[in-house]
């Protein structure tokens, strides 16, 4: 029996890559699939696109970079028996590289119809959806303020010049936790489903995909310099172990910022595999059903 695949891609996402995602279109449709593909208009079209969809579906792959999955999955309807699938072209491929997808289009075709999928859990942080990560403090700052038009000339350099402006910023600011029910402080936190920083790095051994906790990086300190020497523990796959970070894990997290004396109230954004998604207050719930992501043979 014919399978149905529909592709959402972002054109945007890095160089774009469309000549990739019309070769998995192609390897698909040789294989016998029936195939609809549906390029993104502008930010949220994919999870709209989705909800509206009518069409005979049986696959939806995500053809982009960690945003485009972020974007489909909140699109996903709940109860619905179809499976989901990941084709990386963006900037950012971090549930890919974690995975170790390869990049050849007739194996990710492959991986698509294998019907081998990984159970994984998502998260919701005020009633929106997350696959990977989140971040409070130092790494959502970095996000929301990354120069769009330059991450689109130079990729991931865009993301590393708006670390090095941020630093100077750590600390300045504190942030009260309840994570399952027991209450935590840090100036900085990290929320993490899966291992991987940034595609290579090893943020955090305890976590995984297919647990229906998440894991939560909480990092104190008040000085930029005690911060910088924590980041040094990233490429060595200890920050877990680093001093001033207490990592646990948790179903329910609720996160504010406490203002400083006389401080008016300030706009505090949250990210959410890799783009600024609200604000805080901050309700994080792990959903208890997960999404039935194909993997491969």
């Amino acid at each position: 029996m014919s399978r149905s695949v529909l592709i959402i891609f972002n054109p945007t996402s890095g160089a774009g890559n469309q000549q990739k995602v019309h070769a998995v279109q192609q390897a698909l449709q040789d294989m016998g699939a029936q195939v609809d593909l549906y390029l993104t208009q502008c930010a949220g079209d994919a999870t709209r696109y989705l909800q509206d969809y009518t069409g005979p579906l049986d696959i939806v792959a995500a053809a982009g970079g960690d945003g485009t999955v972020n974007e489909v999955i909140n699109g996903l309807k709940p109860h619905r028996s179809y499976q989901f699938a990941i084709i990386p072209t963006g900037t950012t491929n971090v549930l890919a590289a974690e995975l170790k997808f390869p990049v050849a289009a007739a194996k990710l075709a492959d991986i698509i119809l294998s019907d081998r999928v990984l159970p994984v859990y998502p998260g919701q942080i005020n009633q929106r959806r997350f696959l990977l990560m989140a971040g409070i403090g130092y790494d959502a700052w970095v996000v929301d303020n990354v120069d769009l038009k330059l991450k689109k000339r130079v990729g991931k350099l865009a993301y590393v010049l708006s670390m090095l402006k941020q630093l100077r910023n750590f600390g300045k600011k504190r942030y009260r936790l309840v994570v399952d029910g027991k209450t935590y402080f840090a100036n900085s936190v990290v929320i993490t489903n899966g291992r991987y920083y940034g595609g290579s790095f090893v943020l955090s051994r305890k976590a995984d995909l297919s647990k229906s906790t998440t894991q939560v990086l909480m990092i104190s300190g008040r000085s930029p310099l005690r911060f910088l020497a924590i980041l040094l523990g990233l490429p060595l796959g200890m920050i877990e172990r680093m001093p001033g970070v207490v990592s646990v894990a948790a179903s329910e997290i609720t996160a504010e910022l406490l203002p400083a004396p006389g401080q008016a109230p300030v706009r505090e954004p949250v990210q959410a595999d890799g783009d600024s998604v609200t604000e805080l207050p901050l309700q994080l719930s792990m959903e208890s059903q997960p999404i039935s992501l194909l993997v491969g043979r």
